[in-house]
């Protein structure tokens, strides 16, 4: 790996084990044994560190998705390992990371949130799309106000206010809106699946 990555994934595993404030230029130093001055020499400040680091985790996450999408049987399957990858990726990250880069890298979290949503959305539009041809989804349903709803709704993990992190997990909130969202949206066909399988964690499991 080249010095910029060594220190982006060093930055990542202490952002999520620690949040972002806590962590220092001279600890991301001291952790890599690459001097301060190496480090600014390939970022500009922290927040050129924060958004660099966003864009390999959405880089990694977005293989991971993609290897879901190809692998899935059905509509119904991809949405519940979807589910599964989001969940154990919020049970592994500190809640200080979400709030410490909307309070304190407020540009970068704004910026990171719109190119994810657009990404979203594209595939919240193909889930559905593959669903409703396979019976899983109702067809009457638009889908792009069903894509820009669940968008939506998925915001609402950052907004402390409505759930803060000492009384609402990330990982329960997400499990909860999009097992109640597709639930919606689902045929009886659809349903069926979806209970058959939310128990069982065999069929729902994801290799990350």
């Amino acid at each position: 790996m080249t010095p910029k990555e060594i220190i982006a994934e060093q930055a990542i595993e202490m952002f999520f084990s620690s949040g972002i404030k806590s962590i220092t230029m001279d600890d991301i130093s001291r952790e890599t044994g690459v001097s301060k001055r190496t480090i600014y020499e390939n970022f500009r400040d922290k927040d050129e560190l924060v958004s660099t680091c966003l864009k390999m985790m959405d880089e990694r996450f977005g293989n991971k998705y993609e290897r879901i999408e190809k692998e899935a049987e059905n509509s119904i399957i991809m949405v519940l390992r979807f589910m599964k990858l989001g969940i154990d990726i919020f049970n592994t990250i500190n809640p200080l990371f979400f709030s410490d880069l909307k309070k304190y890298h407020f540009k970068v979290w704004k910026e990171t949130m719109a190119e994810r949503d657009k990404k979203h959305y594209a595939r919240t539009l193909s889930i559905l799309r593959k669903g409703m041809e396979e019976g899983m989804f109702r067809n009457k349903i638009n889908i792009e106000v069903v894509a820009i709803l669940l968008n939506e709704q998925l915001r609402i993990l950052s907004d402390e206010t409505v759930f803060p992190a000492s009384r609402f997990p990330k990982s329960v909130v997400f499990e909860n809106v999009m097992i109640n969202f597709f639930r919606g949206i689902a045929t009886i066909k659809g349903l069926e699946l979806i209970e058959k399988h939310l128990g069982e964690e065999s069929d729902i499991s994801v290799t990350v």
